[in-house]
């Protein structure tokens, strides 16, 4: 497990000087909070009679019960530059961390430091913080712990859990990374937006639900699932990335002899009735098998609606597709079904390339400058079945005349008011 963080991370140490001086406005957070908070020195709790010796020591309330929760709130801690803000493991009482300002984490990208760190934790609420500067916001790995109502701003990453969490209701923006998680989260409500690359990145994630966030506005892609399988993307808004807005990546293993092999390791994802809109492109499957894309709005991305490599066996029904450069585009992919969805207004409806199997039916195909288009290598049988096509014309001759005419237009007006003022004289 350390050894899968740390390739992740110690990639990302060049960002920690950009984090350190980026101009943010969380100094008007901090202050706000200094009014009623008290400073804190850093907080490191192991186990269970830790929490008994933290408590009686005066430094929070409760007995760790469901119904009285240790509670650590209305603190300011400033973590120095070293080791992680609040760090607390091995724990299953029940407590809460809140109305907390938690900043200047240390950069261990070995140990990761966070601004709180729980590890091995679980029954962990961590609610209404404001979090910044630090190498990792949150860090959480347990079972049933929820983050709630936080803002989150100015770290490496934002929020990075794994097992059996709830994330609820934060703003997680001007991070380098927003939320980087595993398994078996729920992602819900969220801001997540303008971040350096990545607003949500599952890596060899299954059981995520990701629900009705918003995520726009970031410098990478909105929704990236590396190797991640049966996990649902449902109404979220996704617009304004400048990578994709959602992108879905398996893997190639190398055979021996130099041979790629695909693994099709990113699968049974479901992804519906979000809006992706003003991306670079709108949704991406490479390498993929057996994922579903319905009823999804995917307009206005500045290459493709859909794109497809290397995948089979995608389920694409009932989207709208408009006004992309590629409405649809496969490229080597096979046996794949796209049936009933509207796509319109694009150059290419639908592109392939090198694939074949693939079957197109029933979809509506309006005023895009090609409904179809194959390249001369896709082999085998691609139907095309019950489609609604209707091309546009050419309208490069509409380019030149319109403008020719405006000019027209107003040189005649300007000799009309030239004359009529030479008739007042």
């Amino acid at each position: 497990m350390v050894i899968i963080l740390n390739l992740i991370f110690f990639p990302l140490a060049n960002y920690n000087s950009k984090v350190n001086i980026r101009i943010c406005n969380e100094s008007s957070l901090i202050n706000h909070n200094l009014k009623t908070s008290k400073v804190s020195s850093k907080i490191f709790i192991n186990g269970t009679l830790d929490w008994i010796d933290f408590r009686n020591a005066g430094n929070c309330t409760g007995t760790g019960t469901y119904s009285n929760p240790y509670i650590i709130e209305d603190l300011i801690i400033d973590g120095g530059g070293s080791g992680s803000c609040i760090h607390i493991e091995n724990s299953d009482v029940f407590f809460r961390i809140e109305n907390c300002t938690i900043y200047n984490s240390g950069v261990d990208y070995y140990y990761i430091d966070a601004g709180v760190k729980l590890y091995n934790v679980s029954n962990g609420f961590i609610k209404k913080n404001t979090i910044t500067n630090n190498n990792v916001g949150i860090i959480v790995f347990g079972a049933n712990n929820t983050i709630f109502q936080n803002t989150i701003i100015n770290n490496v990453f934002g929020i990075y859990a794994s097992g059996d969490c709830t994330i609820l209701e934060n703003d997680v923006i001007n991070n380098v990374n927003g939320i980087f998680g595993g398994q078996d989260l729920s992602i819900s409500l969220n801001n997540v937006s303008f971040n350096d690359m990545y607003g949500i990145w599952i890596y060899w994630g299954f059981n995520n639900s990701i629900v009705d966030n918003y995520i726009n506005n970031n410098n990478g892609t909105g929704i990236l699932f590396l190797e991640a399988m049966y996990n649902e993307i449902i109404g979220n808004e996704i617009n304004n990335n400048k990578g994709n807005g959602i992108h879905l990546e398996g893997s190639i293993m190398i055979h021996p002899w130099d041979e790629p092999v695909y693994v099709q390791s990113c699968t049974n994802n479901w992804i519906s009735e979000n809006m992706v809109n003003y991306n670079l492109c709108g949704i991406m499957l490479n390498i993929t098998q057996e994922n579903y894309i319905i009823n999804n709005s995917i307009n206005d991305n500045k290459n493709g609606g859909l794109e497809l490599y290397f995948s089979r066996d995608i389920q694409i029904s009932n989207n709208q597709i408009n006004e992309n450069y590629y409405g649809i585009k496969m490229v080597e992919s096979i046996l794949n079904y796209v049936f009933q969805n509207t796509i319109n207004y694009n150059y290419y409806g639908i592109f392939l390339n090198s694939s074949y199997g693939n079957e197109i039916t029933y979809n509506i195909l309006h005023y895009n400058r090609k409904c179809y288009t194959e390249t001369d290598d896709c082999y085998g049988d691609n139907l095309y079945e019950n489609n609604d096509c209707i091309e546009t014309k050419d309208n490069n001759i509409l380019i030149w005349i319109i403008p020719f005419t405006i000019i027209i237009i107003i040189s005649v007006l300007a000799i009309i008011i030239l004359l009529l003022r030479h008739k007042r004289t």
